[in-house]
């Protein structure tokens, strides 16, 4: 399965290993993760130039979309981990 991210970007279901809410107000993703590792990844804005609302994860690809984590895990829930949509980064940091 595939995942829509917005404008024209998908992403298969497999190859996703996180989805965070950039709007949540204890997620620190922007200060935790992407100013310290968003260079290892490619950053791909999905928004369509609407605002960043979360972001999935890839191996080696960063896909910031307008569409909110929720709604990004309901779609995705088909053959999708559960706890997905993460707000503590610690999990990542110790990859």
């Amino acid at each position: 399965m595939y995942l829509h991210l917005g404008v024209d970007y998908m992403v298969k279901n497999s190859e996703i290993i996180a989805i965070f809410n950039l709007n949540h107000p204890q997620s620190l993703v922007y200060d935790d993760f992407v100013k310290k590792y968003g260079s290892r990844y490619r950053v791909v804005d999905a928004s369509g130039g609407e605002g960043y609302y979360s972001c999935v994860l890839t191996g080696d690809t960063m896909y910031l979309s307008s569409i909110s984590s929720v709604t990004l895990k309901k779609r995705a829930e088909s053959g999708f981990l559960d706890g997905a949509v993460y707000t503590n980064l610690e999990i990542l940091k110790r990859r």
